[in-house]
């Protein structure tokens, strides 16, 4: 029988290697955050639930921009590979425009 190919969470992330750290932080905050939320809701403390539920919004919103600045390095990486195949010299490009 095969088995899933489980990731770990931190590997899921798409993020740059020097944000792993951060990203995988971010990812806990939002965890305990909904942990908590639950756990408020269920002592029906609407109050203290809002305040996690905050709290977790603010964890994925930090986190997000960390994917987005992934995601605008890769479209990066791209234009200098399709600059590299046309035969643009991006050294050049990226002197004259220092």
């Amino acid at each position: 029988m095969n088995q899933p190919n489980y990731q770990t969470r931190q590997d899921a992330l798409n993020v740059l290697p020097g944000d792993m750290k951060l990203a995988a932080q971010l990812l806990d905050c939002c965890d305990y955050a909904t942990f908590r939320a639950r756990t408020a809701m269920y002592s029906n403390d609407l109050a203290e639930a809002e305040r996690w539920c905050k709290e977790f919004l603010r964890c994925k919103r930090d986190l997000d921009k960390l994917v987005e600045r992934k995601q605008e390095h890769d479209k990066l990486v791209r234009l200098i590979e399709e600059m590299q195949r046309n035969g643009i010299d991006v050294s050049i490009v990226a002197r004259s425009m220092g």
